[in-house]
């Protein structure tokens, strides 16, 4: 009788902690790569060229934070391509102008892969850091 008594008690209690913890872990903050700290600094060509490769040195890019000095080659307000193949979707959080065809610019973003396909780096989250004369 006094098992049966613990476990109403118990059990319930059990599965309010595993509630409580998978929601802790599924209502995380997400990451903001233009707060984050660049882990690496190049041209586009550069960073194509090292993902290109896809040995161990093309791992340490994929989902780290990269600043770009780069040359516009398109920009349709949603996503941005960067001559030397560069394609990268803005941060939606954070407001941007519209750019144009031959603009220099210093870009953050997170690298998110290589298509092999299109020979192109992906990334998301990009930031204009600053606009280069």
């Amino acid at each position: 009788m006094k098992n049966r008594k613990t476990l109403r008690v118990v059990l319930p209690l059990g599965a309010a902690i595993l509630a409580g913890i998978g929601w802790l872990l599924l209502e995380r903050p997400h990451r903001d790569v233009a707060e984050e700290q660049a882990q690496f600094n190049m041209v586009p060509e550069e960073l194509a060229s090292v993902l290109a490769k896809g040995d161990s040195t093309s791992q340490a890019h994929l989902n780290a934070v990269v600043e770009l000095f780069g040359v516009v080659a398109s920009d349709d307000g949603q996503r941005v391509t960067l001559k030397g193949g560069v394609v990268g979707a803005w941060d939606t959080t954070r407001s941007h102008r519209t750019l144009q065809e031959g603009e220099h610019l210093h870009l953050k973003g997170r690298v998110t892969g290589y298509d092999d396909l299109f020979e192109e780096v992906r990334m998301d989250g990009l930031v204009i850091i600053e606009e280069v004369p």
